[in-house]
Order: structure tokens, then C-alpha cells, then sequence
């Protein structure tokens, strides 16, 4: 009897120490990459926030938004392209990348209200926003609650009404020791996890680019910050979605909604139903690609962007 008491008396006690050590961890900086590492990157500062941003070209302004995880690198295929002809302008959003997460309280609203302060900080003049996945619903929200005048959208293969949430990203939430628990991810299951979830989404590229592409989101996607993020915004995603789905109908901004053929149902079935709702929107749906259509189909994703930006 006394052994079993034991036995529970330090089990109880391994116990909380550990979720005291992931408690301290989780509020330490071990595990996110270093701001000042690569000289190239340029950041912005937006009230206590540090966001990493990458601009091009001149002429007329497109802001490109990234998904959950996604960062400025998810517009690579695309980037260089339009830069030739306009001003390009791209940005890890809070969370992601190398942006920092201060006072973020991983909502939708909190993206728009970045982008729209991004907007007026870099003096961006009524730019076309393009938003892929989660960037694509902080677009339509944008266009529910916008003051900005005349804005394009173009809403990349988006969750727009239902998001699926996977049951690890509500234990990574879990009040107070979700951060250690992230940490922890980072280290172990991360990037076995991204390589197996991301590898399968592209439908067009070469297995060496796809290689690749998974390292770079692996090295990326598998910070702490990130990780904890990504749930965050999962957790809350429903919600956010349930909030702003209802003010689809009053949209009368120029929306352009591109999805899949393949792709997977709710985003398809999303984009269609929001095509019904919106008056002054277009629907396009691509054949032979994944979820990351500016991976693979570039060119017809370039084509589309420019014929918005001339459109009257």
C-alpha cells in the first residue's frame, strides 16, 4: 500500500513539474528563428508588432495574403512575374514566417485590420488583394467590413462557410501550457507532420521541387510560434467563419473566387456558395491542380490577376 501511494505521489509530482517546465518554456523564444539572421529581410511596424514584409516593382499595387501556415515565400511562382509590371507587396502574417505574434488573439479580423493598417502604412493605393486560403476568408471578411473604396478581390481556393479542425491543434490551444506543448511538437512530431501534409497538395510539380518546397515550409512552419498559431486560428476558425459568413450577400465590392476541381470538398462546395451569394463576383474552376494553385498553375493564376488589375 505504501509502495502504490508512492508511486502516485511521484507520478503526481513528475507530473506537474513537467507542466511547469512546459509552461516556462512555452513563454521563452527557444525554437523561432532569428529576425536578424538573414539580412534580406525587411520589417514594418505595425503598433507592437514586427512584420516581415517583401515589396517589388512599380505601378499598380497588389497585396497578396498568405494561408494557415503560409508565408511571403508561398508567392514565389508568382511574384517576380507581376513585379515586372506592378507594385507587389507581401507579408507574413502575425504568427507566421518571421512576423511576431505579440498582441495577436488569432482571429480574422485581427488579419484585416493588419492588412488594412499595412495598407495605409506602405501607402498602397486601392491595391488588388489576393488572398489564398486563410488569406482568401480575411479577404472576404475585408469586403464585409472594409472602408477601403473600389477594392478588387481575388479569393484563392478559401474556407469561406466550414473549416475542419484537426483534434491536435485543440490540445496545442489548451490555456497555459498550449505554447510548451507547441514547443515540444517543434522538436518531435513537426516536421514529419508538415512533410506528410503538405507533400500531397501539390498536383503538378516535379518530386525534387516538391522536396524542396516541403524543407523550406518544414524549417519555416515547424517554430514554436507557428505551431501555436496555426492551432489557434484552427480553433477559432468556425467561429470567425460563422460571424462574417452572413454579410456575404451585402458584398458589392469586384470579386474574383477561384477554386479546384479536385480540390478538397468544403473549399470547393465553399467557393461555389459564396459565387451564389455574391452579385458582383466570378467563379473559375481550374482542372489539374492542388490546393496551392500559385504552385501549380502560376501562369494562369498571373493571367488572372492581371486581366483584374486592368478591368474596369
Amino acid at each position: 500500500m505504501k509502495k502504490a501511494k508512492n508511486i502516485i505521489k511521484y507520478s503526481i509530482l513528475g507530473i506537474a513539474i513537467l507542466v511547469l517546465v512546459l509552461i516556462i518554456l512555452g513563454y521563452t523564444n527557444l525554437g523561432n528563428l532569428s529576425t536578424t539572421k538573414n539580412q534580406e529581410n525587411v520589417f514594418v511596424t505595425i503598433e507592437n508588432e514586427k512584420i516581415r514584409i517583401l515589396q517589388k516593382g512599380s505601378g499598380k499595387d497588389i497585396l497578396l495574403i498568405h494561408g494557415s501556415p503560409g508565408l511571403i515565400e508561398d508567392w514565389n511562382s508568382i511574384f517576380d512575374s507581376l513585379a515586372k509590371n506592378y507594385r507587389v507587396t507581401a507579408f507574413d502574417r502575425l504568427g507566421h514566417g518571421y512576423s511576431s505574434s505579440n498582441t495577436y488573439t488569432y482571429h480574422i479580423k485581427d488579419n484585416a485590420i493588419l492588412a488594412e493598417k499595412l495598407i495605409a502604412q506602405l501607402e498602397l493605393k486601392n491595391p488588388l488583394i489576393v488572398g489564398h486560403s486563410y488569406g482568401g476568408s480575411t479577404a472576404a471578411y475585408m469586403a464585409t467590413h472594409s472602408d477601403l473604396k473600389d477594392t478588387k478581390y481575388i479569393i484563392i481556393d478559401s474556407p469561406l462557410y466550414t473549416s475542419r479542425l484537426r483534434k491536435i491543434y485543440k490540445l496545442v490551444s489548451t490555456p497555459v501550457i498550449g505554447k510548451g506543448i507547441a514547443l515540444f511538437s517543434s522538436y518531435t512530431i513537426a516536421k514529419s507532420q508538415i512533410r506528410d501534409g503538405v507533400a500531397p497538395i501539390f498536383k503538378s510539380l516535379g518530386k525534387e521541387k516538391i522536396n524542396e518546397l516541403v524543407k523550406e515550409r518544414q524549417q519555416i512552419w515547424s517554430q514554436p510560434k507557428v505551431i501555436y498559431t496555426k492551432s489557434k486560428e484552427s480553433v477559432n476558425y468556425q467561429e470567425d467563419l460563422d460571424l462574417m459568413s452572413h454579410k456575404y450577400k451585402n458584398i458589392v465590392s469586384n470579386i474574383t473566387i477561384i477554386t479546384v476541381k479536385d480540390s478538397l470538398n468544403t473549399l470547393r462546395t465553399d467557393c461555389e456558395k459564396f459565387h451564389s451569394e455574391v452579385k458582383n463576383s466570378e467563379l473559375l474552376i481550374l482542372d489539374k491542380t492542388g490546393h496551392y494553385i500559385q504552385f501549380d498553375k502560376p501562369q494562369e493564376l498571373i493571367t488572372v490577376i492581371r486581366r483584374k488589375i486592368e478591368s474596369n
